[in-house]
């Protein structure tokens, strides 16, 4: 599992580090033909923080759980699965596969943080978003993307000058592009791309010290921000969305496309790390745009699964199975009122 910052004998704290067009006019854009290569990712120091991080706890001290309404015979994830925040909601048969694929995952030793937002209606699966984990190479996608947003488009980088550094970063997570990039133009177009996405922070004091490694540790929850940040810049057609749209549908490496691909369009940058060094915790991530038959929805899944993309692409698989079946759970079935007091229908409206 991801590692948690762990106090050393000096008392410091060590740790390991490393939501426009219609979709039909975003899958218009998307270039077909698949682009073959290899990648591999690397390392970095990625100061964290402390009082967010230490207040959620470690996911190692997840106790099973049956949500409510959830029969005792019926598999039990470890962590808290829930629709718009409403784990009873989570209980329903709608969503079985996904709970199912959880258990499956968390039986073979691994832990999982997963988001998925439908950018129609905004409503959210959630299973522990907000335990972080090690990017790896999935920062390299957002980082990129506002690269071009906010220094290509506003003509302060030339375009085929950040071209160069993207294709190879996108295509084959090229590192040392990556690294180059970053180290030339800093991480100042990442910030202030985060802060107009609404970003979180997750376990850092602030986007800014999120923002500053090459490879932070990340939430579900805010790699999912992100991409749906990044939705909104891919679907205007605006300045370079284009250009960026056609390589984050060639990646080479991505669970979600592997699971996914035959039936519909995905846009998403993967990370992985293969093994426990001590410096760095495994890793299997992928994050990013799904061009669903019912619409778009972001989908970001962290995990400490080492190098297992068969196992990450199977929840992949099993959200994009639970996640409109969700949207009619939350639409139709009684929800909380603000106050907790009590319940009411809500089947007019599918906003969240």
């Amino acid at each position: 599992m991801t590692k948690r910052q762990v106090p050393d004998a000096n008392g410091r704290r060590r740790h390991g580090l490393p939501y426009g067009f219609a979709e039909v006019a975003v899958a218009s854009l998307l270039v077909a033909a698949a682009y073959c290569g290899a990648w591999a990712c690397s390392i970095e120091p990625a100061p964290h923080a402390t009082a967010a991080q230490d207040a959620r706890g470690s996911a190692s001290a997840r106790q099973v759980e049956t949500p409510q309404g959830q029969g005792q015979g019926a598999p039990a994830p470890k962590g808290k699965l829930a629709i718009d925040g409403d784990a009873s909601l989570s209980a329903a048969p709608s969503v079985a596969s996904l709970r199912q694929a959880i258990f499956d995952f968390e039986a073979r030793g691994y832990v999982v943080g997963i988001c998925a937002r439908d950018l129609r209606t905004g409503v959210t699966i959630t299973y522990d978003a907000d335990a972080d984990f090690y990017t790896a190479s999935a920062i390299k996608g957002p980082y990129v993307i506002s690269v071009f947003q906010e220094l290509v488009d506003a003509g302060s980088l030339d375009a085929a000058d950040a071209y160069h550094y993207a294709q190879p970063i996108i295509l084959n997570s090229d590192n040392d592009a990556y690294v180059a990039l970053s180290d030339r133009l800093g991480r100042s177009c990442f910030s202030a791309w985060l802060r107009q996405g609404h970003v979180e922070a997750g376990a850092y004091p602030s986007v800014d010290a999120y923002a500053a490694p090459h490879y932070p540790h990340s939430t579900a929850r805010q790699l999912a921000q992100e991409w749906a940040h990044a939705y909104a810049y891919l679907a205007s057609g605006r300045g370079h969305s284009a250009t960026l749209l056609a390589l984050l549908a060639n990646r080479t490496v991505s669970p979600i496309k592997d699971a996914l691909g035959e039936k519909c369009q995905t846009l998403s940058k993967a990370g992985w790390y293969p093994v426990d060094e001590g410096i760095a915790d495994p890793a299997t991530n992928d994050a990013g745009i799904v061009m669903g038959p019912r619409g778009p929805y972001v989908v970001a899944i962290l995990s400490n699964a080492p190098e297992d993309f068969d196992a990450v692409g199977g929840i992949a698989a099993a959200v994009d199975q639970a996640l409109p079946q969700a949207v009619d759970a939350a639409a139709c079935y009684p929800r909380k009122r603000t106050s907790g007091s009590s319940r009411t229908p809500n089947c007019l409206s599918t906003s969240s």
